[in-house]
This record gives C-alpha cells, sequence and structure tokens, in this order.
C-alpha cells in the first residue's frame, strides 16, 4: 500500500468513520475515561485521514522510504570542467588573451603539479610567482610573472577568470609569492582569488 495511495486514504476514512460510530454508540455505557480516550482517538485518526489527502496532493512524502528520510540520494560533486590547456606540458609559456592588459616584461610561464594529468578530477591552488626563478611548489598550478612598473593589482584582477578558463584550478584562497616590482596597492584592490590568506610580494 503506497503512501500516496487510494487504498491508504480508504482504509484510514473507514477506520475514522468506524471509531466514530462506536464512539458515539457506546457514549451513555462508558466512564470519562473511555469517552475522552476514544474522542482523542477519533481525532487522531481525522488528522492522520486528513494529512493523506494533503500528501496525496501536494507529494510531500511520495514514499514510505520519503516518510522515514531515507531518499536514496547521493550528493554527487560535479567533476570539475577540463581547461583549455590541460594537455600541455608540465611547464610552458602562457598566452592567454587579457595577456596585453597586465603590461608584463614577458608572457607568464606555467608549472603544473607532478601529477595534474592524472589526476583529472581535482582542482588545483595556485601560487602567483614572482621569484626569479619561481619556486617549486608541489600540489599547486604556479603562475610566474615579470611584472613592469606599469603592472598593477588592478590590471591583474581579469587573471583569476582567464587561468580558471584554460586549467583545472580553485577560484579562492590563492598565494602571491616574490619580490617583484608590482606597485603597493591595498589588498582589496587584488582579485577576488588572492583573498586572504595571501603573501604579498615584500
Amino acid at each position: 500500500m503506497t503512501l500516496v495511495g487510494v487504498p491508504l486514504i480508504a482504509l484510514a476514512a473507514a477506520l475514522t468513520v468506524l471509531a466514530a460510530v462506536i464512539t458515539v454508540r457506546g457514549w451513555g455505557r462508558r466512564g470519562w475515561l473511555r469517552r475522552t480516550a476514544s474522542v482523542l482517538l477519533v481525532e487522531a485518526l481525522l488528522v492522520v485521514t486528513a494529512g493523506l489527502i494533503v500528501n496525496r496532493w501536494e507529494r510531500f512524502y511520495p514514499s514510505w522510504d520519503a516518510l522515514r528520510g531515507d531518499t536514496g540520494t547521493i550528493a554527487v560533486a560535479e567533476p570539475p570542467t577540463p581547461g583549455l590547456l590541460d594537455e600541455e606540458g608540465r611547464d610552458f609559456v602562457w598566452r592567454p588573451p587579457g595577456l596585453s592588459a597586465w603590461h608584463l616584461a614577458e608572457p607568464p610561464t606555467i608549472v603544473l603539479p607532478d601529477d595534474y594529468h592524472d589526476r583529472p578530477d581535482v582542482t588545483f591552488p595556485v601560487v602567483v610567482d614572482f621569484n626569479e626563478p619561481p619556486k617549486a611548489t608541489p600540489d599547486a598550478v604556479i603562475v610566474a610573472l615579470k611584472p613592469t612598473a606599469r603592472t598593477t593589482a588592478e590590471a591583474l584582477r581579469t587573471l583569476p577568470a582567464e587561468l580558471r578558463r584554460d586549467l583545472r584550478v580553485t577560484t579562492t584562497d590563492w598565494a602571491v609569492e616574490g619580490n617583484g616590482p608590482l606597485p603597493r596597492r591595498p589588498v582589496d584592490a587584488l582579485p577576488p582569488a588572492l583573498a586572504p590568506p595571501l603573501r604579498l610580494p615584500s
């Protein structure tokens, strides 16, 4: 008998009517305790019947499993979208469309973790590195930049979105390393992906 089926509703309604008839017919022959219990039973059956009718109409609990909280659903994380440059080697020169607006001395170099190609279901953290040469960082995608006097934090605002299009990287909590000549800017001028925790060039 299904939870939203007509047979269950008919059974609940029949029990309600039967309990009401028995309560009325035996009203004078019972004590106050039995009369109170009979009235409460009729009211409870009436509420159950009404609840079953509403549940059939609205489908709050379409099955007994749903009523028990066992919906059978399993949370499944969507695999990350492959990046346009996922097939590149371990390190390569990166030339994104917005490169000219960054005013760098030369195009950035990308260094991928050793297992980047072996883990297509993983997004990797990012280190934006101003060191010469960039420091090796295991388990992170390194973006090595050579800024110029015209390179500003505002100019680099598009860097996170460009990198997320091309590689499987996280969207927040990137790190900044190095002593490059990036002009001093307030932290809130940096791209959102570079929000704390971060280490600004010193």
